[in-house]
């Protein structure tokens, strides 16, 4: 099977835009909250009137000082805080992704193994869930298509007889036919699902 690969800095899910919206959010709040923590005292001090116009004059002063490393380091913040929460939800997407893939491979009928994840990926133990329920599945679908098989031909065994005696009956004669559909229908059900011998995801 051909190895499922996406681009590294796509945002591939909806799932993704939340927390990507909901960091953002979160971000300007936190840079509002300190904006006001560190201009709010010379604001104070610039409005109140008790206060001497030198005192007031200075906390103007200083405000417009502030004012030039503050935006510049406001903006930096959010983006720093956009990158690195792009990143870590990137650790969580991806294994959702790469289990969102191995759902419609088994919906369609093939059964992938194993689920690789990155080395830093978070929700290791999930992907091992996974693979521990998919090598489950393939053991007992390989028993479920052997035993199919075996089923089928011991049935023969019986059916050839009984299409060569006369003494079976009419009806007797058609619920073996019965029988063998349902085996049939039972086989090809199993035949669904494809095992690749080296997936990759």
């Amino acid at each position: 099977m051909t190895q499922i690969r996406r681009k590294s800095f796509m945002v591939t899910s909806s799932l993704q835009h939340k927390f990507l919206a909901t960091t953002i959010i979160y971000s300007f709040i936190i840079v509002f909250l300190f904006i006001i923590a560190v201009v709010f005292p010379d604001v104070v001090q610039m409005m109140d009137e008790s206060l001497s116009p030198e005192a007031r004059s200075s906390a103007a002063d200083k405000l417009i000082g502030k004012n030039v490393w503050l935006w510049p380091a406001a903006i930096a913040l959010i983006i720093m805080l956009g990158l690195h929460s792009f990143f870590e939800f990137r650790r969580i997407t991806g294994p959702l992704y790469r289990f969102r893939w191995v759902y419609e491979q088994i919906e369609n009928g093939k059964l992938p193994l194993p689920v690789k994840l990155r080395k830093n990926d978070y929700l290791i133990e999930d992907g091992e869930a996974i693979n521990k329920m998919l090598i489950s599945l393939v053991g007992k679908l390989s028993i479920i298509r052997q035993e199919t098989a075996e089923a089928i031909n011991s049935f023969g065994e019986v059916e050839d007889p009984a299409n060569q005696n006369n003494q079976w009956s009419a009806s007797q004669i058609e619920l073996l036919k019965a029988h063998r559909e349902h085996l049939e229908r039972l086989s090809a059900a199993v035949q669904f699902f494809e095992v690749p011998e080296k997936p990759q995801i």
